[in-house]
């Protein structure tokens, strides 16, 4: 995690495997330019739902393995909570 408490992710690694630079993944992703992709890769930002897809789609990979951390801890929170809730009928 970096120091605003975000999740890491593995969208650089996925993008190198491709052997693409930042600008032709953010060209790939309709971006005017490669910097908001630079902040999704430090997890400064988190991409919105449309971004997060277009970046699924150019790295070949599901958005649950980009953001593998928030993945998991989401799974978790959701699983906990359905353990907690009423049995339902």
């Amino acid at each position: 995690m970096d120091k605003k408490g975000s999740q890491t992710n593995c969208i650089r690694l996925y993008r190198r495997k491709l052997g693409l630079t930042q600008g032709e993944a953010a060209q790939l992703m309709g971006l005017k330019t490669a910097s908001p992709l630079s902040h999704f890769e430090r997890s400064d930002k988190l991409p919105s739902l449309k971004n997060a897809i277009k970046l699924e789609i150019a790295l070949h990979a599901p958005v649950a393995f980009l953001f593998r951390e928030l993945y998991d801890q989401s799974r978790k929170e959701i699983r906990d909570r359905a353990e907690k809730a009423p049995a339902r009928r």
